[in-house]
């Protein structure tokens, strides 16, 4: 899967990651979904955005906030219209020309007085890969919306889901405190079993906030705190160096094409398991997009980290993952880098190797390691 944020340019990128740190910190459900339509607003350059989510209970979209008018919910079916499409497809969909689209319902612009001229609405997906909304933004101030701002806007929206989902955990357990001191204060008795579901939930959700939710492996953003906890260690401490791995999944999307996506995510699955089983608890393996995972080994020097990918290189092409009474086999190419002290603690330079010997593993023929 590719990384939508490599399309963006250096300027737009620093604004994004500025977006980012601001979205996470806010836990307030309704406070965060207006901060998204206002950041998405500044950050597109256009003149209103809006945010739907899916119900999917329901089957509809809905949302709360639609900047520039007075909304206390509106509700539509999922699939009708720009964004009930986008919601039920997964697709983006760039209008230039909204009036020559028959999806778009001028209603809105009749009862308002806004002149809707072109719409560029995106998908919000989360680390399952299911759509849980999706963001619209209209007329761009200085012209059409391009290739650009598709992958500004859909990185945004990836942000955005993060944020949401960990808003919606924090109000799911802000709701089930107030329960619990109620529960408390009718019965005593029952305190420390409270406090031990409490002390659970908090478990869960610490764990949700750092793991990728399809293969249990650890989540991308978690990994790079990781490794930059270890770098700074090796550079100011010294001792052992550690390796990184690159690993990649070859022809990935034969799997998906052939078998269907439910097969590609019983794969994935499988072999985050596979390969977690094999590794120690000091290990970090992560998720770190799509079909591609990196793993951290401390106190690994280069001999050693040879040996251990060649060795899980070696099992995941033997192992068969099994999937509505198939198994399915899949190998996997990876890139090696171990850290030295000329590094210092650039740990972006060492995820730059790794992924250079990556590639380099994929160009020599897959199913192999390089260095």
């Amino acid at each position: 899967m590719t990384d939508p944020t490599r399309n963006i340019n250096p300027g737009r990128l620093a604004i994004l990651l500025k977006v980012g740190v601001r979205l996470t910190a806010e836990r307030d459900l309704e406070r965060l979904l207006r901060m998204i339509i206002e950041e998405t607003t500044a950050v597109m350059d256009a003149d209103r955005s809006s945010l739907f989510l899916i119900d999917g209970e329901k089957g509809e979209m809905w949302a709360k906030i639609a900047q520039g008018v007075e909304v206390v919910e509106i509700r539509f079916p999922l699939g009708k219209g720009i964004a009930g499409t986008v919601g039920k497809t997964g697709e983006v969909i760039n209008i230039p020309d909204a009036y020559a689209d028959s999806r778009f319902n001028p209603e809105f612009d009749k009862k308002t007085g806004f002149r809707t001229r072109s719409i560029l609405c995106v998908p919000m997906k989360n680390m399952s890969g299911g759509t849980i909304g999706a963001i619209q933004v209209l007329n761009k101030k200085d012209g059409l919306f391009g290739a650009d701002d598709e992958a500004l806007l859909t990185a945004l929206a990836s942000q955005a889901t993060v944020a949401i989902e960990n808003a919606d955990l924090t109000t799911r357990l802000r709701e089930l405190n107030l329960s619990l001191e109620q529960k408390v204060r009718e019965r005593t008795a029952q305190l420390t079993d409270a406090n031990e579901q409490l002390k659970d939930l908090n478990r869960e959700l610490e764990t949700i906030a750092i793991t990728d939710g399809l293969t249990r492996a650890y989540n991308r953003r978690y990994f790079m705190e990781r490794l930059k906890q270890e770098v700074k260690r090796l550079s100011r401490y010294g001792g052992t160096p550690m390796s990184l791995f690159m690993i990649d999944i070859d022809h990935f999307k034969k799997v998906n094409d052939t078998y269907g996506h439910q097969a590609g995510d019983a794969v994935l699955a499988g072999l985050s398991e596979l390969v977690r089983s094999k590794l120690r608890d000091t290990d970090i393996f992560a998720r770190y997009g799509g079909e591609e995972f990196a793993l951290i080994a401390p106190e690994t020097d280069h001999a050693g980290a040879l040996v251990l990918a060649d060795r899980l290189r070696s099992m995941i092409g033997q192992t068969a993952f099994d999937h509505s009474s198939r198994s399915l086999k899949v190998t996997v190419s990876m890139g090696l880098a171990t850290w030295t002290t000329e590094l210092k603690d650039d740990f972006e330079k060492l995820i730059g190797l790794a992924d250079a010997a990556l590639y380099k593993a994929k160009e020599s023929g897959r199913n192999r390691v390089c260095w």
